[in-house]
């Protein structure tokens, strides 16, 4: 499992986990951070480090998961304002 996840985090561009971002974005990038310094300290066959990576991945994807919501609310909402068929089903 580590190794998939490292293949993911070498592929992030470090500006979209900016810290700054908000709490979310916080543990996660602090998540990352923990995960490589275990790794690197311990190694990739480590419990720890399997947990620490996989801490990270279910944070990665509740921040997916949030960016998602975000961006099909208003979408759904401008679909139901335009104009339908006349011969679309109600």
């Amino acid at each position: 499992m580590p190794y998939a996840t490292q293949s993911l985090i070498t592929s992030t561009p470090s500006e979209t986990l900016n810290p700054s971002q908000g709490t979310l974005d916080a543990r996660l990038w602090a998540a990352l951070e923990h995960a490589r310094r275990l790794t690197t300290m311990y190694g990739v066959d480590n419990p720890d480090v399997a947990i620490a990576w996989d801490t990270f991945e279910e944070l990665l994807t509740a921040q997916a998961r949030r960016a998602e919501a975000v961006e099909t609310s208003p979408s759904r909402f401008a679909d139901s304002l335009l104009p339908q068929p006349l011969n679309a089903p109600e």
